[in-house]
């Protein structure tokens, strides 16, 4: 199984001007970006229509979460394991996804934080065109317990990292 990432390009530096000193980089409001994960499509993924099927559409977007949350590396809270059962899919089909070289790109944000859930938007992409829009509700989870829990510090600022709206 092959897995590639798409990370976002930093916006060149501006160019200082005659005013205020620029606010230093910890001191700067949080800019938050999309999760972005690119995954070709296989022959496997096909249906007899030669689109890819609606259950390999929701494995895609799982993927992605996977990526978001247990394979990132290089970044702070790369230790962390976020851990949660997922409590609902909302899936959204908007066009047949076919076989095709370009990969699709899954764009995933975080919306709607709660104390012990959240809510993740996830596009399934090729250039301008959406396939597939997902909102998955995921609720933090004790196993041990057998109960939901609160989401813990470091699991928020993993969140943060790519939410939609200060939440």
């Amino acid at each position: 199984m092959s897995h590639a990432t798409l990370t976002a390009v930093p916006a060149p530096a501006p160019v200082p001007a005659a005013g205020p000193a620029p606010v230093p980089a910890q001191q700067q409001p949080h800019h938050h970006r999309p999760h972005l994960y690119s995954r070709p499509v296989r022959m496997s993924d096909l249906d007899p229509m030669n689109h890819v099927n609606n259950v390999r559409l929701l494995e895609m977007v799982q993927d992605a979460h996977v990526d978001l949350f247990y394979l990132q590396r290089g970044h702070p809270g790369q230790a962390v394991r976020v851990r949660v059962i997922y409590a609902r899919h909302e899936l959204d089909y908007t066009e047949a996804l076919d076989l095709r070289p370009e990969p699709a790109v899954i764009s995933t944000t975080v919306s709607a934080v709660r104390r012990t859930s959240f809510r993740l938007t996830s596009r399934i992409t090729r250039g301008d065109q959406v396939f597939c829009t997902c909102v998955s509700t995921c609720v933090a989870y004790d196993p041990a317990a057998r109960r939901t829990r609160r989401l813990e510090e470091d699991e928020l600022a993993v969140l943060a990292r790519h939410a939609a709206c200060d939440c």
